[in-house]
């Protein structure tokens, strides 16, 4: 039977160009719509979504749930995503939990319930009884991003975010800093406390002291470390440093840097996890532990369509990539070994 990447290559073009111009003829020009036209016609393909879903007991699309849709790095990997699922001639749901366990696993039912090939989730619960409502899940292939769920039997693939907490703070620890203060995320999140534990390992390394009121938890949002951030500036001896936790905890901390009229990095540093596009305009530039968002997006489909090709009643893929990060270095960390004026 044709199939879309028979049309794609008869017409010249790509498989998430024939996908366009069957659903939205108005995305694309006049003569990428004839030649796709022509080319369904030349092969008899039959573009009947219903028809196909109902005779392989499942839909041409892909299920994502994301933790916190307004996140630039969620953004980032939901369009790599796409376009590779369009490309392996899938259609993509994106969904948002707003770090909220009990809402993913309403997404997770509403998206089994609408028959989807597979899904991808970024996990925001931790205890037991969700871990265990994750792992019942065996009725369509699932898959992990971003957050590592101990014992869950599915595939994950995200960063390396031990190795992210150790390089940003080895960076700092190198630029002479000791007194560093980490805002991290939320305790039982897997990705933050591999950065923290991560942060500890290279400060222990280094037989540099960690003070317990240094190293703070947030829920991942700006507005929570900020009020942390600013607790920590009004101290008589306040930190040379801060690592942040994500992208979010980094502009909060950096906007209270700001409004207790400090300068970063002249009065204090600033480093953490998560390249984002407005990094580019923000000054000083923020120097970064980024992470592979676009060989996640890739590794993330390719791993999950591995699974939707199983025979039904075959074992799904558990194996889990832990991607390296690389360090961005902007203007945001001061050289403390560097002699002053």
């Amino acid at each position: 039977m044709p199939s879309v990447r028979d049309v794609a290559k008869r017409a010249g073009v790509s498989i998430s160009t024939v996908s366009v111009a069957l659903n939205d003829a108005s995305r694309v020009s006049a003569e990428t719509h004839r030649r796709v036209m022509e080319a369904v016609e030349a092969i008899g393909y039959s573009p009947n979504s219903i028809a196909r879903s109902l005779r392989l007991g499942r839909t041409n699309l892909i299920g994502l749930i994301v933790s916190e849709i307004t996140n630039p790095f969620f953004a980032a990997l939901a369009k790599i995503i796409q376009s590779e699922a369009l490309e392996a001639g899938y259609n993509l749901i994106v969904c948002n939990s707003d770090e909220n366990p009990a809402r993913e696993l309403e997404l997770l039912d509403i998206l089994r319930a609408q028959r989807v090939a597979g899904i991808i989730v970024s996990p925001c619960g931790h205890d037991d009884a969700y871990r265990r409502a994750l792992a019942g899940v065996t009725d369509v292939p699932m898959l992990t991003i971003d957050r590592y769920v101990e014992g869950l039997e599915r595939g994950f693939v995200g960063l390396d975010s031990r190795l992210a907490g150790r390089m940003v703070t080895e960076y700092l620890l190198r630029l002479g800093h000791r007194r560093i203060a980490f805002v991290g995320g939320p305790e039982g999140i897997s990705s933050a406390e591999l950065r923290l534990a991560g942060f500890r390992d290279a400060m222990e390394d280094a037989g540099a002291d960690v003070p317990p009121d240094l190293c703070r938890h947030t829920d991942f949002r700006a507005e929570t470390a900020y009020s942390i951030a600013r607790e920590l500036l009004l101290r008589p001896i306040r930190p040379s440093a801060f690592i942040a936790v994500n992208n979010f905890a980094m502009i909060g901390t950096l906007q209270a840097i700001e409004d207790l009229g400090f300068q970063c990095p002249f009065d204090v540093s600033l480093a953490g996890m998560d390249e984002f596009p407005l990094n580019s305009v923000i000054r000083p530039k923020l120097t970064v532990a980024a992470q592979p968002i676009d060989a996640i997006g890739r590794q993330a489909v390719a791993s999950l369509l591995a699974d939707v090709g199983r025979p039904k009643g075959g074992a799904f893929e558990h194996h889990a990539f832990f991607l390296s990060p690389t360090l961005l270095v902007g203007g945001s960390c001061r050289d403390l070994r560097a002699p002053s004026g």
